[in-house]
């Protein structure tokens, strides 16, 4: 009986181990939201760009704005506690100086402020180092505008080569910032050529007439302001048909990705045009190219504003089928097109007299 029950023991306090360890009786990790982090998946397949978090959602047509859902903020009227004081340090021992990434700063001791950090580190008191708070970046990005209606649908294209037949970039900013980009350019239109001019690509914006440029060494930038909106228009003047990939700020404009030149992009068919209004959501819906600060562009978000104020166009075309004529047994000196072909223009230096 005393060996059931020291074995009955030792089988509890193995379960009661296991428990306080949190080994594989714990429950998967889930998002705050209540769903599993694993099985949380937005986007259908990834097909489409996904909004940035906490962006307000526009309607283009009724004008309302409706707000993405946020984390939840203190009342108004919920006090506050104020941080705990420090004890001010005694007169023979100075506090660590607050700078802002100078590191030739001294204190009025003489020593630098990394030694400062170190003697109050192993006292356990001073304040602690504050740095500079981060400047923002000036210029234009791109944002995650409101929703526009814009239906697509797929169709068949094969491509002829894995590399695109040309590409073209047009970059864009303030006029401030696009001055600073091509110094003594002329003015010009937002336009890029593609294929010596047989396709080429505008910056519009939001009545249809491309943006004023800048334009020096083949480098064209377009020149905005804050809060407008743009897009893009391919325009193919050949008979035959092109697919075109687009990326806006370094961001595929169908899944809002990296851009790729192994993404798929817009038909162009024969002497046509199309029109790119934003960022695709679904196949029938696009978040609108609305220009703004750097900080909240739709690439910041991504935590990718590295590539903002440039657009880019590569150009891919489609395999041909190919034909076989068939050919049939033919004589050379019966045959007049060879005759024609092989005829001499010059096959003696005189005329002669007809016989």
């Amino acid at each position: 009986m005393r060996k059931l029950v020291a074995v009955l023991s030792a089988v509890w306090l193995v379960l009661g181990l296991g428990c306080e360890s949190g080994g594989l009786l714990d429950p998967p990790p889930r998002h705050p939201d209540g769903e599993t982090v694993q099985q949380r998946d937005d986007s259908p397949g990834g097909r489409f760009a996904q909004p940035p978090p906490g962006e307000a959602e526009r309607d283009d047509v009724h004008g309302e704005e409706r707000d993405l859902p946020e984390p939840h903020a203190p009342a108004p009227s919920a006090a506050v506690p104020p941080a705990p004081s420090r004890a001010a340090p005694p007169a023979s021992e100075e506090a660590a100086p607050t700078y802002g990434g100078l590191g030739s700063a001294k204190s009025k001791s003489g020593s630098s402020p990394d030694d400062a950090q170190a003697r109050s580190s192993s006292r356990g008191a001073g304040a602690p180092l504050q740095r500079e708070p981060r400047r923002e970046r000036p210029g234009l990005a791109t944002h995650w505008g409101e929703t526009r209606h814009s239906p697509a649908h797929e169709v068949s294209f094969e491509r002829e080569s894995s590399v695109p037949a040309a590409s073209a970039e047009l970059h864009y900013n303030d006029p401030e910032g696009a001055r600073r980009l091509v110094p003594g350019g002329y003015w010009c239109q937002s336009e890029v050529s593609l294929l010596g001019g047989a396709l080429r690509a505008r910056m519009l914006d939001g009545s249809g007439r491309p943006f004023s440029a800048l334009c020096a060494n083949g480098r064209v930038v377009s020149m905005g302001n804050p809060g407008e909106r743009y897009s893009l228009a391919i325009e193919n003047r050949t008979g035959q048909r092109y697919e075109v990939v687009a990326s806006v700020d370094g961001l595929d404009v169908l899944d809002g990705k990296d851009g790729s030149y192994a993404k798929r992009g817009y038909l162009l068919n024969a002497f046509s045009t199309v029109e790119i209004d934003g960022f695709r959501r679904s196949e029938a819906e696009v978040a609108a190219f609305r220009l703004g600060d750097v900080a909240r562009s739709y690439a910041a978000s991504k935590g990718k504003a590295r590539n903002v104020g440039v657009i880019g166009f590569a150009l891919f075309a489609e395999r041909q089928a190919v034909v076989y004529a068939p050919r049939y047994p033919v004589r050379p000196w019966e045959d007049d097109t060879y005759l024609r072909s092989s005829a001499d223009p010059f096959p003696g230096r005189y005329a002669q007299p007809p016989r």
